[in-house]
């Protein structure tokens, strides 16, 4: 299920026969009539059955009333399960390019070749919160920050769905480790779950308008996800207004009678709970009612109506599976995710003039992950690995020398040696692969097989050491990032990973990449370190393929979230702990100058807004990027709130010498808290204070406004 080129069912490149079966109504209806007519021409055992999935990935439909079935597919980096497609950068790679113009159009593309392949429901996007580095699914979602993560789903979103696919935004919620998923409790108190865990679900229901919401495999305060009401209904539905239909992740349902109460719709990959021999003994006692079911099956098919999955074929000509296009979009994608982190004298770019030898050493040179294991690795057409992409880059004027260690016995052999020694600069491949880095288990915060120590050795030879890091987010680097020049972290970059890191070093491309993410000194540094598992790396067979979320078998343990708001920069900053790299931080090969702020007034009351202007100028010797970021402190809160929240960024292109303006909007809801003694949003008159800068650590200028209410 992990890899690139496996061949279990996920990867078995499955196709759907093509169909123009649809149901057919005597006059033109609104959508709501034809849901309804439907419904009342169906049996409750009919209902019932509609309920589960079928075939591992399809939403059942109904023959007799020729209501066709409805395909699903894995996720938020491209199209998985049925055969190759574009191998888009993984999600939190994309937050790293913190545009929501490319976020857009890679939605868009991975729309129209769901829509080619016959599916109707894409199994993302992913939105969890960065809570620990070593979650095995931190790649799959976008970041520690709860703005950073709501600003880049909905366009996302908004891309896939105008292509008339169904997004699925999961795992709703408190999904932040696979190190147990199916009987991980997740202890969190309400404020914290409001400000930092709900966010970015709520803007991707009410701003992006994901026609469907896939629950988690955890327990949520003692409730299992799939049957717990305060989150399917009481937030969802009735405080979000949410309409369309929540999907039970696969094999995450444990009972029958409480995910009908609580609010799930859809249990995948089949009815095990959710079917006529377990429902219709509750119905006849009374513990769920018939209403409870045709709600049910209204929001299936009222979103299946919206996107006109009940009104066409099942696959459209008029889009392509896989085209140049959607490969160069996944190309700019991988140029704009690569942040350079480290670039001591200027070892970066490679001068092609003076740089006549290049080792590139690493057992992820040459074939080089693409995606992070499980259902968010795309099997593509073409992969570049690194090697590939310096080589197409070097010219005939460069010779690159590979070394591929290996994993087991990373050793370096005599040969090896006098080749890094005689390098004009070592590339050093360091990091993961979709096999040590997936879902269903954590991976380690050191780098596996003995790559530190490697690094050392390596840079000890030639001191001209750049390391490329392949990883879904930080790792321990304390131990080496001393001896080395420079410093790239790659994500993992899709089909074209290799092209996109060849271009940043040789200069063709300047980076413009910024963590979504805090990267420490040391794993103490976290505060949710301190309330995890001591050995998150250390697997378990039985944790991944054993009796899962049985209450008998294996009952549920808690993890509490005790250091509450302070995750990643709220507690770094707080704390006053300095990171190994801030969040929201990368270096260009420009510098950027900000100048001409403006506010627009310093005083703002209820229903108001301000706004804050200002100029931004390249002042380097080449064209780039540079994302201005915009945090906000309440300088004296009745609750204890970070020192600062990211609550504005803008991404801007200059070339050499040019200048644009750029304009932020405080709103209210910008200054706002979730006061859980009273169970509402609000704001206290006060002073609060507007910090714009290159990260959470590099602040270049800052402006006190008073609120009044």
């Amino acid at each position: 299920m992990n890899g690139e080129n496996d061949t279990s069912f996920a990867m078995a490149g499955k196709k759907i026969a093509d169909s123009s079966i649809f149901p057919e109504f005597s006059e033109p209806l609104a959508i709501k009539d034809k849901v309804e007519s439907l419904l009342n021409k169906m049996t409750i055992n009919e209902k019932i059955d509609m309920l589960g999935g079928k075939e591992n990935l399809a939403v059942k439909g109904l023959p007799r009333l020729s209501i066709p079935d409805v395909w699903c597919t894995d996720a938020s980096a491209g199209v998985r399960c049925f055969g190759r497609s574009t191998a888009f950068p993984v999600p939190l790679a994309m937050a790293a390019t913190w545009s929501r113009d490319l976020q857009r159009k890679t939605g868009e593309a991975i729309g129209e070749e769901c829509r080619a392949k016959g599916v109707s429901v894409l199994l993302g996007p992913g939105v969890n919160i960065y809570r620990v580095p070593t979650n095995g699914r931190n790649f799959e979602y976008l970041g520690e920050d709860p703005y950073l993560a709501s600003e880049m789903v909905v366009p996302y979103i908004e891309g896939v769905q105008s292509r008339g696919v169904i997004t699925t935004v999961k795992h709703f919620a408190c999904n932040n480790s696979d190190y147990d998923r199916h009987r991980m409790n997740s202890e969190v108190d309400e404020r914290t779950l409001r400000e930092i865990y709900f966010p970015a679900f709520k803007a991707a229901v009410q701003k992006g308008e994901s026609k469907s919401v896939m629950c988690a495999y955890n327990p949520v305060n003692e409730v299992y996800a799939s049957e717990n009401k305060y989150l399917l209904t009481d937030i969802l539905r009735e405080q979000w207004g949410f309409e369309g239909f929540v999907i039970s992740d696969w094999t995450c349902v444990y009972s029958s009678q409480g995910p009908v109460n609580a609010g799930l719709d859809l249990e995948m990959p089949y009815g095990k709970y959710m079917n006529a021999k377990k429902l219709l003994p509750l119905l006849k006692k009374g513990r769920i009612s018939e209403e409870q079911i045709n709600q049910k099956i209204r929001n299936l098919m009222k979103a299946f109506f919206e996107i006109g999955a009940y009104d066409r074929p099942v696959k459209d000509s008029l889009y392509k599976d896989y085209s140049d296009e959607h490969s160069a979009i996944s190309l700019e994608g991988a140029r704009e995710a690569i942040v350079l982190l480290k670039n001591e004298n200027n070892i970066l770019p490679i001068n092609r003039d003076y740089i006549k030898r290049i080792v590139l050493i690493g057992f992820n040179g040459e074939n080089t992950t693409s995606c992070g294991g499980g259902s968010c690795c795309v099997k593509s057409y073409d992969k570049v690995g690194i090697l590939q992409g310096i080589r197409d880059l070097a010219g005939n004027e460069i010779k690159v020398d590979y070394i591929e260690t290996d994993k087991l016995n990373p050793k370096m052999k005599p040969a090896d040696m006098d080749l890094i020694s005689n390098g004009d600069i070592v590339l050093f491949s360091a990091g993961f692969t979709q096999i040590e880095e997936s879902e269903c288990y954590d991976r380690d915060w050191e780098l596996p097989f003995g790559q530190s120590a490697l690094i050392n050795k390596i840079s000890s030879i030639n001191s001209n050491t750049v390391v490329l890091l392949t990883a879904g987010g930080g790792v321990e680097t304390e131990s080496w990032i001393g001896n080395i020049k420079g410093l790239l972290h790659t994500f993992y970059l899709g089909e074209n990973g290799g092209t996109a890191i060849g271009e940043v070093l040789f200069g063709d491309v300047n980076p413009s990449g910024k963590l979504p993410f805090t990267m420490a000194k040391k794993w103490d540094d976290f505060a949710s370190t301190k309330h995890y598992v001591k050995n998150p790396g250390k697997i378990s067979v039985m944790r991944i393929v054993g009796p899962q979320g049985s209450k008998m078998l294996r009952k549920p343990w808690t993890v509490s979230y005790r250091e509450k708001l302070m995750v990643g920069y709220r507690h770094f900053d707080t704390a006053e702990i300095e990171p190994q790299f801030p969040f929201g931080f990368g270096l260009s090969y420009s510098r950027f100058e900000c100048s001409d702020f403006n506010l627009s007034t310093n005083e703002i009351s209820r229903g108001d807004s301000i706004t804050l202007s200002l100029k931004v100028t390249n002042r380097g010797d080449r064209a780039g990027s540079e994302v201005v970021q915009l945090y906000i402190n309440d300088c004296e809160s009745s609750l204890l709130r970070p020192q600062k929240e990211l609550k504005g960024f803008e991404k801007l292109y200059l070339e050499q010498g040019e200048s644009k303006s750029m304009v932020f909007t405080i709103e209210e809801e910008h200054l706002q808290f979730f006061d859980d003694r009273i169970g509402q949003w609000i704001v206290e008159s006060g002073e609060f204070s507007l910090s714009l800068g290159y990260s959470s650590r590099d602040i270049r200028q800052t402006f006190l406004i008073t609120y009044r209410d």
